[in-house]
């Protein structure tokens, strides 16, 4: 018999074998009926009992957090209680019940249909995980207005693999400490707050396959890749002795990278190699150190924007950014400038209906236009950095004159603090995301004016080959080892060494060990990552020889080869 596969969103790597255990809720059926006129205030109050019953089960859920991901759990309990509070969700259904007469669950869907519309319209990455708050924080209100209650039976979970519409961060923790050995949702994907939590794990997690609860049966055997971003259902023997055998490899493989801990990463032939982690959660900044790394080479400011849905204050974002620097005890945070714009649609001031966002305000353009918002995300950053080492990396770089005017920027706001008594930190290091191909062409010019650069492979492709890299029809089309791609890696590496400043490549690239020869031999001496993946490009490093691939930098970016990386490989 044929096993079933059903693939979805590659949400957060691993395998995992056992058996369906579904969860219920997050697509309730709604009704939908008009109200009498003599019952609509009836009906206004009914609705916000639920948004009050709602808030009520969020705080108490935030005193009963407990173990490792506490902080994390706390932060998107946070976020959702002022989602709770925004006016789109605690005022816009009322008004459908108001001017239409109809009952508040059927106003909650119309708000919720809304909101999920304008979500879609956004390409980006970010904003469409956004909209899994969305649906729990509605899925929240409606489970309240219908009485209808979502909670998994947490002592059943032994082995298990955990399918769900939707996954509540606040409940995966619990799932995990109660032998949840993976999960499956009909939403979601691997950028959303539950992705974020099963890395965190180290649990796999397939996300977006929509109708999995109608095709995986409760108690179902499954096979979860992922790896490669799909479940097996009912596997036969042949295809679950394989799988047995590769999680046997794989926990083998894990055991033995714990001894690169504490241990300086170096090539076969010495040569050292720095490897720093990305990160936006204080896990990320745990397992950093754990791994070894030497420092946060891209901590992403953006997600304190996201997760309140508008600017935080000055005090929110220094409160944010120093818990951050101190739970690296030391080690050097870089944190990255708000990366917000093109089809990034956090209302910040900017012009909703800008005709060409892609090439847009983005990132430093949106940051220099937007300058009061900007003096204040430099001011909390300035403080932070007071209690630490702390790095400035600014995004999307294009030209030399964005760089001086946010070192004046910077200079006015420290003037400021140090006037007003306000201790900040002081020679703050300043880097530039090398993300479009006019900064690569300019990187020696760059490179004297700055610190350091970091290569954002993502973008750096997306852009120099014209291809959209969210649009999966072009899949086959965005490479990120196209010669030119490659030819401009290089180049921003050989300006950053002509002027004895580092380098550093931040993109998917890092991450992946079968890249880390052909970057080696790219002259690549700053790795950045994910910290759950540190550990292996480690050791990917130290069976190499690097000064050996290096000799073979002219073939790689001239040669003509199909197979790169095969070309490098022992």
């Amino acid at each position: 018999m044929t096993a079933l596969v059903l693939t979805g969103s590659k949400a957060a790597r691993g395998i995992a074998v056992g058996n369906a255990r579904l969860l219920e809720g997050g697509d309730f059926e709604v009704p939908e009926y008009s109200v009498p006129s003599d019952q609509v205030s009836a009906e206004i109050d009914r609705y916000r009992q639920a948004v009050l019953d709602a808030r009520i089960t969020l705080k108490a859920m935030q005193d009963n957090i407990q173990g490792p991901l506490a902080h994390e759990v706390q932060e998107f309990l946070d976020a959702h209680l002022l989602m709770l509070e925004d006016a789109t969700l605690a005022e816009g259904p009322l008004e459908f019940i108001r001017s239409r007469s109809i009952n508040a669950e059927w106003a909650l869907k119309m708000t919720r249909e809304q909101l999920l519309d304008a979500f879609s319209a956004m390409e980006d990455d970010y904003f469409k995980a956004r909209a899994d708050d969305v649906n729990q924080v509605v899925g929240r209100i409606m489970g309240a207005l219908v009485n209808k209650v979502t909670a998994l039976d947490m002592d059943a979970l032994t082995d298990r693999i955990v399918v769900a519409f939707e996954l509540e961060p606040a409940q995966m923790g619990h799932m995990a400490e109660r032998g949840c050995l993976g999960f499956i949702s009909e939403t979601g994907g691997p950028l959303s707050h539950a992705a974020i939590i099963a890395r965190s794990l180290g649990l796999p997690y397939i996300a977006g396959i929509k109708g999995a609860r109608q095709m995986i049966n409760e108690g179902a055997l499954l096979i979860v890749d992922g790896d490669r971003g799909f479940v097996l259902i009912q596997p036969d023997a042949e295809r679950l002795s394989r799988y047995t055998e590769k999680q046997a490899d794989l926990r083998r493989k894990a055991n033995s990278l714990v001894r690169l801990r504490g241990l300086n990463c170096q090539s076969k032939d010495l040569i050292k190699v720095r490897l720093w982690a990305n990160g936006e959660h204080e896990a990320d900044l745990r397992l950093a150190r754990q791994n070894g790394a030497v420092g946060v080479g891209l901590y992403r400011t953006e997600f304190l924007f996201l997760e309140h849905g508008k600017e935080p204050s000055e005090d929110q974002q220094y409160e944010d950014y120093r818990k951050a620097v101190l739970a690296l005890e030391g080690l050097p945070l870089t944190m990255r400038t708000l990366d917000i714009g093109a089809d990034k649609k956090l209302p910040l001031g900017q012009n909703p209906n800008e005709a060409n966002p892609a090439l847009g305000l983005r990132g430093i353009r949106l940051s220099l236009t937007l300058q009061d918002s900007f003096r204040t995300q430099l001011r909390a950053i300035l403080r932070a950095a007071a209690h630490g080492p702390v790095r400035l990396l600014l995004p999307m770089l294009g030209q030399l004159s964005d760089v001086h005017r946010v070192k004046a920027m910077l200079a006015e706001c420290q003037y400021d603090l140090e006037s007003q008594g306000v201790v900040c930190g002081k020679n703050l290091l300043l880097g530039g995301m090398i993300e479009v191909p006019a900064a690569a062409i300019i990187a020696p010019q760059l490179a004297r004016e700055l610190d350091f650069l970091s290569i954002g492979t993502n973008d750096l492709t997306q852009y120099t080959l014209a291809v959209d890299r969210c649009n999966e029809e072009l899949e086959d089309w965005y490479n990120p080892l196209h010669p030119a791609v490659l030819q401009l890696i290089a180049q921003t590496i050989d300006a950053g060494k002509a002027c004895g400043k580092p380098v550093s490549l931040c993109g998917e690239m890092a991450g992946e060990s079968r890249y880390t020869r052909l970057l080696l031999a790219l002259g690549l001496q700053d790795f950045s990552m994910h910290p759950r993946v540190l550990l292996e490009v480690h050791e990917a490093i130290s069976l190499c020889e690097i000064k050996k691939l290096e000799r073979m930098k002219d073939e790689v970016l001239f040669g003509e080869h199909e197979d790169i990386l095969g070309l490098l490989a022992d």
